[in-house]
């Protein structure tokens, strides 16, 4: 009988990419509601905070997604 051995390489590849777009919506919303919470608390014109915030979120997650790629890639 042909026995496997355990992977030793970390978490499965597939799940890291499954889980992907679930940490992108989660940095997403987290600064969205980030800069609502600005807007409301400063008073800030036409929702300036709130936009930088998002802005900010999206390049974050791309930044997590890239960097996670990239660690999938090397091994």
């Amino acid at each position: 009988m042909n026995k496997q051995k355990p992977n030793d390489k970390g978490p499965n590849k597939w799940l890291t990419l499954i889980t992907m777009p679930f940490q992108m919506g989660i940095t997403i919303y987290l600064a969205h509601l980030l800069g609502d919470w600005l807007d409301g608390k400063y008073d800030f014109n036409n929702g300036i905070a709130n936009k930088t915030c998002t802005l900010l979120g999206v390049g974050l997650a791309l930044y997590q997604v890239i960097r996670q790629v990239h660690q999938i890639n090397q091994k």
